[in-house]
This record gives structure tokens, C-alpha cells and sequence, in this order.
């Protein structure tokens, strides 16, 4: 966050973070409902949800928490109040999943043509709802925080580490499926896909639309924080 949002600012920053997580929760729904599997994030808590009582976005929230947990484990004494808020984005999260589940039921299909293409547009969803969160320089979700907390650690790029978190949730997700379902359960070619996708829809975004990827942000090409310049023009 910067202080020299102002309040219109602040707003508009916080709205598209709010904006992004309803996109990502929609993405995770549909998914859901197209039943070729999840985005890796959300791999673990659709494995719950078909084993046990607890909805898709109930064990979403608690596994947000697990997570917050797991970052005061690696980060010790840098763990800080920044970590823990991730809570408040993270359970709108999971909140919005299963209200997107109720409201996307009707999308429901066994044709796989069309499991396909609604695994596709939730994708496309997904990054969306990525690309606006990332960039709205606000509150990071806890399957953000994890990433950025073992990328610390390690001294590694973030996107880097992104890419093992990704693959480790995916193999816990397998791991539960085969050890508690006695099947592969909730991870399938859409978890593949969107693993293998959604990152490059969101560089497709930031590079084609340039222009939307700064008033997101606030923050031009060059760094320069576009409040802080208008400020100074006038």
C-alpha cells in the first residue's frame, strides 16, 4: 500500500483487489463445477470437500489459515501484522467460492466438451482475477504469502517458487485423493492445465494491455508512481 493514495486512491486500489478475488472465486467455482479439476491453490481444498462434510470454500478458509500458520513457521521473527491479515482477503475468498458455486450450479453438464470449455473460461478467470490482485498493490492472499515467505527464505525469484509451491500443493492434493479416497479425486486435466496456463494469460494481459496494467497499479512502465506524478504537474 502507499501513502500517497489518497482516498480516491485507497478505493480504487482496495476495489480492484476485491474485483480480483470475486474473479478468482468464480474461476475456482466453475472449475468446481466443470469437475475436471481445480487450480492448483485450490487443489487441496476440492480434494477435502469430496471426502468430507465441509464445502469447497469452508476448507479453502481453513486452509488459508493452515498456510498464515506455515509462514510464521518459515519466516520467525520477520513474521509480522502484514502476514496476518492475509486472513481477512483470504476468507472473503473462500466465502465467495461457495456463493459462486450456489449461483454457477445451473452451469452443471457431464458433456466433457463443455466440462472443457467451462475448465477454459475459469482459466481465463482465474488470471484475470491474478492479474488485479497482484497488481493492486493492496492485501496478499495466504497462497501469495506462502510463496513470498519460502522465496524469502530461499533467496529465490518469485516466480520460481511459485512453481514449486504450485507442484507441492498439487502432489498434497494426490497424496490426500489416493490416501483417504483410495482414487484420484478433484485433480485432473484442468489442475494441469491451469498450472500450465494461467501464468501465461497473465503475462499476455500485462503485455497487451499496458494501459490498463497502469491504472491498476498506479505505477508506470518506468516505476513512476502515477499519483505521486499528476500530483506534481500540477
Amino acid at each position: 500500500m502507499n501513502n500517497t493514495w489518497g482516498v480516491g486512491g485507497t478505493t480504487k486500489h482496495f476495489a480492484c483487489l476485491i474485483f480480483g478475488i470475486a474473479l478468482m472465486a468464480a474461476s475456482v467455482a466453475m472449475a468446481k463445477i466443470a469437475l475436471l479439476g481445480t487450480s492448483p491453490i485450490s487443489s487441496v481444498p476440492n480434494v477435502l470437500s469430496e471426502l468430507t462434510p465441509l464445502t469447497i470454500g469452508q476448507w479453502t478458509i481453513v486452509y488459508m489459515v493452515l498456510l498464515i500458520i506455515l509462514e510464521w513457521i518459515v519466516l520467525g521473527h520477520y513474521f509480522d501484522w502484514h502476514n496476518v491479515i492475509q486472513i481477512i482477503p483470504s476468507a472473503f475468498f473462500g466465502v465467495m467460492i461457495d456463493t459462486f458455486v450456489r449461483l454457477l450450479h445451473f452451469l452443471t453438464t457431464s458433456n466433457y466438451l463443455l466440462q472443457l470449455l467451462l475448465t477454459l473460461l475459469s482459466i481465463v478467470l482465474l488470471a484475470t482475477g491474478v492479474f488485479f490482485e497482484v497488481n493492486s498493490r493492496t492485501l496478499m492472499m495466504a497462497g501469495e504469502g506462502i510463496t513470498a515467505a519460502f522465496a524469502f527464505r530461499k533467496k529465490m525469484a518469485f516466480g520460481r517458487m511459485k512453481v514449486r509451491v504450485d507442484v507441492s500443493m498439487v502432489l498434497l492434493a494426490l497424496l490426500l485423493s489416493f490416501g483417504f479416497g483410495r482414487q484420484l479425486i478433484g485433480v485432473r486435466e484442468g489442475t494441469v492445465l491451469s498450472a500450465l496456463l494461467s501464468g501465461r494469460i497473465v503475462g499476455l494481459i500485462e503485455t497487451h494491455l499496458p494501459k490498463l496494467k497502469i491504472w491498476v497499479s498506479g505505477v508506470t512502465e518506468d516505476g513512476e508512481v502515477v499519483a505521486t506524478s499528476v500530483k506534481q504537474s500540477k
